[in-house]
């Protein structure tokens, strides 16, 4: 009874001495509202055998997340898409691409998002991706194949990708080429030539959003800090705000954990204190 008083105490101590940004909503109401805004009337399917830890998880990622994450609804459609896809969770993709549609973003814009991941965790995974999401897409009645978004040839891929990366990163590239032995060179010609000059260049999504989704998929992967920490800059000189890497990051949480969450929060803080 006594250690009940006491711990009664101190959370009444704490919860005085710390507010907290959870507090002031309805977070199940918040959460039941846009879970049924992106899934209509179908109710989460792992309530049936697992009610609590769905009803754990719809009030974070439908109520906490979507609250706390100050990127547009669309950047955050498309953070999920690629941060599954990532990871290969493709049942949990198969409702967050028909979220995505039910929300207003457009077939090309989620197409886009997986394209431009090619380059960062490869091919195969890509495509199986793709399965999933054309499923959702024939599902809906969105005839296939989309329209193309290319904008080099195999004779300009490698002046535009370069010209790309040296324009949006600076002359730190130059100095990287000069630098890289000649048996190696050919893996800074592919990197300019597929990473930027066939996938940066496309159509539909701008630079921002081509840098979170980067930013979005290097972190997931947890294993590339520098190239992490080039892409939180990237972002960030793209024209995102500090606030918004963190948006990106908070809407990667759920999927990733805080392990994770917590290191690549730490290498976004240095490059935002590099930048002061």
């Amino acid at each position: 009874m006594r250690a009940a008083i006491i711990s009664a105490l101190i959370l009444v101590l704490v919860s005085s001495a710390y507010a907290s940004t959870l507090d002031g909503y309805d977070r199940a109401k918040v959460a039941d509202e846009n879970y049924a805004l992106a899934n209509g009337g179908a109710a989460m399917p792992e309530a049936a055998n697992d009610p609590e830890l769905s009803a754990v998880m719809k009030k974070y990622i439908y109520a906490d997340i979507v609250r706390q994450a100050k990127i547009s609804q669309t950047e955050r459609k498309l953070v999920e898409v690629v941060v599954l896809t990532t990871n290969q969770n493709h049942k949990f993709l198969a409702r967050v691409a028909g979220e995505a549609l039910a929300l207003g973003v457009k077939p090309i814009e989620i197409r886009e998002a997986l394209y431009h991941v090619a380059p960062y965790i490869g091919f195969p995974k890509v495509f199986e991706a793709l399965d999933v999401v054309n499923e959702v897409f024939t599902a809906k009645g969105i005839k296939l194949p989309l329209e193309n978004q290319g904008t080099t040839t195999d004779a300009d891929r490698f002046e535009k990708g370069l010209a790309f990366q040296v324009n949006a990163y600076g002359e730190r590239i130059n100095k990287m080429r000069d630098s890289t032995p000649d048996y190696q060179k050919h893996l800074q010609d592919n990197l300019s030539a597929f990473c930027f000059g066939d996938t940066y260049t496309r159509g539909t999504l701008d630079m921002k959003t081509r840098e979170m989704i980067t930013m979005a998929v290097i972190g997931t992967l947890g294993t590339a800090e520098a190239q992490y920490k080039s892409h939180v800059l990237g972002t960030l000189e793209a024209g995102a705000t500090n606030e918004e890497v963190i948006g990106v990051i908070t809407v990667m949480n759920p999927y990733i954990g805080f392990p994770r969450t917590l290191n690549a929060l730490r290498i976004a803080n240095e490059v935002f204190d590099s930048r002061k």
